[in-house]
């Protein structure tokens, strides 16, 4: 799936009434009263159109019911992508998982399009979003857990690994800094670097060998909510999900949980960074999750290349999306000495044939 710039002329403002009709008649729900624009977590009131920046979001009231009707960003709206997104969620709830129920239109489909744009409804999910709680942390780290041993089967995917995507990301810096006449210094270059590094050593250790599941592909704070116990309720937007290496997702889940800071109700990433990465949380994710899905010894091996590889793409979004001053990037050699160290704190692998791991190959399901 080719990283794609993000469309200049589309607007994000939220969905007007005449849609109301559509979604009305192709998903056959009667009684609809009306569009929420806002999302409710305790006393705090989010606008939608303010809270995301990607795809257009609203709040549909029926009755009793309540439903979620969200567009397919721009850059995984592919029939291809969104066939293989709507399979994995609907069946990682068979198995078990936390994930909303996806409605099919009347035509028996799990997505619907309205002129060109992609748009999928499903439950509206209770809970309150990421608190940074120490609780919430190490459940967000058993759910991610969960869903990879769950290891379902979900054919078509694209395969592609976080090395090619951390290049491709710096592909599309170079295009949108150029187009902008933006002027980043040696920041693509340092982060070029790295990436090639990142996957000489792993691709050295084995990387390509690993075996191949089903990931989320965004597993982040803001693609779940939790309860007051700070249980995971729902884990959301699967629209990057994939067939591939599950430490795609484990370095994505390590960095965005315990590694980057954002800006106040945003996803969008904090100006300043904070000098090192937090530790103690690093290693509170990694037990939690290592405690229901045990890496092998070849995965705690390439796990240090991933977080660089994932590390790149990330950077690199922020100063796509000019998040970050490319003059004021955290040191990076800082940053992953005190990772690589957190990460030798991994528990180490079961005997051979004492437990199972997260997956036997691409796409194979239990």
């Amino acid at each position: 799936m080719p990283v794609r710039e993000k469309p200049r002329s589309t607007t994000f403002a939220n969905l007007d009434e005449r849609a109301l009709g559509v979604i009305a008649e192709r998903y056959r729900l009667r009684d609809v009263d009306c569009f929420l624009p806002i999302l409710l977590d305790g006393n705090r009131c989010t606008l939608l159109e303010v809270r995301s920046e990607t795809s257009k979001k609203v709040v549909v009231e029926c009755a009793e019911e309540r439903y979620f009707f969200k567009q397919i960003p721009w850059y995984c709206d592919t029939p291809e992508q969104v066939e293989v997104s709507t399979a994995l969620q609907a069946r990682l709830r068979l198995a078990g998982l936390p994930v909303p129920r996806l409605l099919p239109t009347d035509s028996g489909e799990l997505w619907t399009v309205i002129g060109e744009e992609t748009y999928v409804l499903f439950d509206f999910s209770h809970g309150l979003r990421y608190g940074a709680h120490p609780g919430q942390l190490t459940a967000a780290a058993a759910t991610l857990g969960r869903l990879h041993r769950a290891a379902v089967h979900v054919p078509g995917a694209p395969g592609e690994s976080v090395f090619r995507l951390a290049h491709d990301h710096l592909d599309l810096l170079g295009h949108v800094a150029g187009g902008e006449g933006r002027d980043l210094g040696s920041a693509p270059a340092t982060l070029r670097a790295l990436a090639e590094e990142a996957e000489r050593r792993a691709g050295a250790l084995g990387f390509g060998e690993l075996p191949a599941v089903a990931v989320h592909g965004d597993y982040n704070p803001w693609n779940l909510l939790f309860d007051e116990d700070d249980a995971v309720t729902a884990v959301l937007d699967f629209d990057n999900s994939d067939v591939a290496s599950r430490l795609h997702d484990l370095a994505e889940a390590l960095l965005t949980f315990c590694v980057l800071a954002y800006r106040e109700d945003s996803t969008n990433f904090a100006r300043l960074q904070p000098p090192l990465p937090d530790g103690g949380r690093v290693t509170a994710f990694l037990t939690a999750y290592t405690a229901v899905a045990p890496l092998t010894a070849r995965e705690r091996d390439c796990l240090p290349w991933a977080v660089r590889a994932v590390l790149v793409e990330l950077l690199a979004l922020g100063l796509i999306r000019a998040d970050l001053d490319p003059d004021g990037l955290p040191d990076l050699d800082a940053w992953l000495t005190h990772l690589d160290a957190c990460l030798d704190g991994v528990p180490e692998p079961p005997p051979d044939g004492a437990a199972t791991t997260a997956g036997h190959g691409r796409g194979e399901g239990r």
